[in-house]
C-alpha cells in the first residue's frame, strides 16, 4: 500500500500522528520502518531527504530517522536506528532546519527557470539538483561562451526580480493533460491514471512537482548566478543561496 505523503497538500507540514506498518531490517543493518502516511520527504526531484525522529505514543522513546526513500511501489522507507513497535501509533518530527534549507534551495531552482524564461530564452529544461554541496538546473541548449558572462548578469537580475517581486505559491492537483495551461514543461513520466500536483508561482508559471516549496519566493533570500556552462549541446545554470551554500 503507497505512503500517504502529507507534505503534498501542506508546504509547511512538520509533525503529524501515524501508524507504523513494519519494521524491518535494512541491506546495510539499519531498521527500516515503513508507516501509513508520513511527513518526511524522501529524496527526489533532485531534493535531498528530510531527517528527524518519530516518537512512541508516550513520547519516552524517538527513532531516529536518518534517510528516506521512496519505492516505485510509492512506499516510503524511513531508514534510522532506535526503539520503534510494529502497529504502534507514533508521532512525527521532521527537522525544521534541514527542511528549511531543502525547500530554501528547491524552489530557488524553479526561480531560475522562472527567470530563463522571462528573459525569452528558447531553453529547455532537463534535470536540475538543488542539495548544499551542488545546486543548479541544466538545459537542452546551447550558448556561444562569448555570450556567457552577460547572460550571467541577465539571469541574475531576472531571478532578483523575482524574488524581490514575493509570492503566494499555490498548489493544485489536476489531470496531466490540464497541465499545459499553466506549465511550459510538462515531462513525459508523470502518471496519466491519477491527478498530479503542480505548484503555481505565478499565474502563469506553474511547475509539475511533488517537492516542497516555499510559500512566498521572498522566503529564498539572496539567490545568487555563480556559474553558467555550456558544453555538448547542454548549458547548466548553476546558483547558490545565502546562507546554506
Amino acid at each position: 500500500m503507497a505512503t500517504e505523503l502529507m507534505y503534498l497538500n501542506d508546504f509547511d507540514v512538520l509533525t503529524g500522528t501515524a501508524r507504523v506498518l513494519s519494521v524491518s531490517a535494512d541491506d546495510d543493518g539499519r531498521t527500516d520502518v515503513v508507516l501509513d502516511r508520513t511527513c518526511f520527504y524522501p529524496r527526489g526531484g533532485g531534493q535531498d531527504w528530510d531527517m528527524g525522529r518519530i516518537l512512541s505514543s508516550t513520547g519516552d522513546t524517538a527513532f531516529v530517522v536518518e534517510e528516506v526513500r521512496l519505492d516505485p511501489e510509492g512506499v516510503v522507507h524511513h531508514l534510522g536506528a532506535g526503539p520503534i513497535t510494529e502497529g504502534g501509533e507514533v508521532s512525527l518530527e521532521v527537522d525544521a532546519a534541514r527542511r528549511t534549507a531543502n525547500t530554501r534551495l528547491h524552489s530557488a531552482g524553479h526561480v531560475v527557470d522562472l527567470a530563463v524564461e522571462r528573459l525569452g530564452l528558447p531553453w529547455v529544461p532537463g534535470k536540475g539538483a538543488h542539495y548544499p554541496h551542488m545546486s543548479f538546473v541544466e538545459y537542452n541548449a546551447t550558448l556561444a561562451p562569448a555570450d556567457v558572462d552577460a547572460v550571467v548578469a541577465q539571469v541574475q537580475e531576472a531571478a532578483r526580480s523575482v524574488i524581490d517581486a514575493g509570492s503566494t505559491n499555490e498548489i493544485r492537483f489536476m489531470p496531466v493533460s490540464q497541465m499545459g495551461e499553466y506549465c511550459r514543461n510538462v515531462p513525459d513520466n508523470i502518471p496519466t491514471n491519477k491527478p498530479a500536483r503542480i505548484v503555481l508561482y505565478t499565474p502563469d508559471f506553474g511547475v509539475p512537482c511533488g517537492g516542497t516549496h516555499v510559500k512566498d519566493v521572498s522566503d529564498i533570500g539572496t539567490l545568487t548566478i555563480t556559474k553558467i556552462r555550456s558544453k555538448k549541446g547542454l548549458t547548466k545554470v548553476s546558483y547558490a543561496v545565502e546562507g546554506i551554500n
